[in-house]
Order: structure tokens, then C-alpha cells, then sequence
């Protein structure tokens, strides 16, 4: 693949963090595993030094497969580690704070906290589902972006009753020693 200005800029890139930003189609994939060839062979780099986190599995699986084949390396010997940020993020919960899977919400379970909690509150609603749903993104919305509580106005339901919940819903996490893949991040 000829690579374009941008990309060999990516490529050569040595010390430090690298964000690649680019639409699909564009070359992302083939342009980080260039990187990450260049990082081992040209630089010395141990392959254990070096972390390529994606949003998909599907990007993270196919990076390590180009890395193994086009290094003629084995499964085993191919040591970068790929993932994507929820995969890196609960690998980092599982090495330091003992995490296993159990320590994750079901969304079974998740979203029948939240039945509970609205039932319990005797909310108006025309569809459980679309209110469960909207109120989860909200919630979404506020761990990802790290808005206070206090400063977030809800167009599920009132301000009271979303703080409401928020804080119930994050209770009966910690009090379960469980998190959620907002948590997680």
C-alpha cells in the first residue's frame, strides 16, 4: 500500500502517545500496523511496550492478525497488545484490583434495577422500554463526559427525580461491588 503524507507521518512517528482520526475506508488499519511494524524493527521496541487500543473488536482483531502475518510471527510470539478501550480498561481493573467478570452489571440486571427504581417512584411513562433506555443514556452521558450531577437537566423526567436515580442506581452498583461499561471507562 503507498501511503499518503498524513499516514507517513503516522507512521513515523516514535515517542509518545498517536491518535489516528480518520473516516472509514481511509487507511487507519494498514496505517497503525505500519506504525507498530516501524516501532519494533526500525526503532527496537519491544513489542510488549506497545498498546493499540481501538473502538472495535473486529479493528483490534484484524490489526493483530496483519501484525502476525506480516512479521511471519505466531500467535504466541506477536506480544503488542491490541484491544479496545473497554477490553484494556477491564484488563487494567482485572490486574490491579482483582475485577472478574462477575464485577460487571448484567443488562438483564441493569435494566431491571431501573424497573424497579421507576415502578418504585410511580413515574408516567407511555413506553417502560423508550424510558429505561433514555434515562440509561442519560446516565451515559454523565459518567462519559463527567458532568456534576447538579449541572445536568434530564429530558426523561424531572431534575429531582433523574438525581434520584442516578444516585440510587450508583449505590446499589457499590453496594454490590459492581460497574457498569460507563464505570469501566
Amino acid at each position: 500500500m503507498k501511503f499518503n503524507e498524513s499516514q507517513m507521518s503516522a507512521i513515523k512517528h516514535k515517542n509518545g502517545p498517536m491518535l489516528v482520526l480518520a473516516g472509514p475506508g481511509s487507511g487507519k488499519t494498514a496505517t497503525l500496523v505500519e506504525r507498530t511494524k516501524n516501532l519494533i524493527l526500525q526503532h527496537g521496541i519491544n513489542p510488549s511496550n506497545i498498546l493499540v487500543i481501538t473502538f472495535t473488536k473486529a479493528a483490534a482483531n484484524e490489526m493483530k492478525l496483519r501484525i502476525e502475518r506480516e512479521m511471519n510471527a505466531g500467535p504466541n510470539s506477536a506480544r503488542v497488545t491490541f484491544g479496545t478501550f473497554h477490553a484494556i480498561f477491564f484488563m487494567v481493573l482485572k490486574l490491579a484490583y482483582k475485577f472478574d467478570a462477575g464485577n460487571i452489571i448484567t443488562d438483564e440486571a441493569k435494566h431491571q434495577v431501573m424497573r424497579e427504581m421507576i415502578a418504585k417512584l410511580g413515574l408516567d411513562y407511555r413506553d417502560e422500554n423508550e424510558l429505561v433506555q433514555g434515562i440509561f443514556a442519560e446516565i451515559s452521558m454523565i459518567k462519559n463526559s463527567r458532568i456534576p450531577l447538579e449541572h445536568f437537566y434530564s429530558t426523561q423526567c424531572g431534575e429531582d427525580v433523574f438525581r434520584k436515580i442516578y444516585r440510587e442506581y450508583d449505590a446499589f452498583l457499590r453496594k454490590q461491588k459492581l460497574i457498569d461499561f460507563d464505570d469501566m471507562l
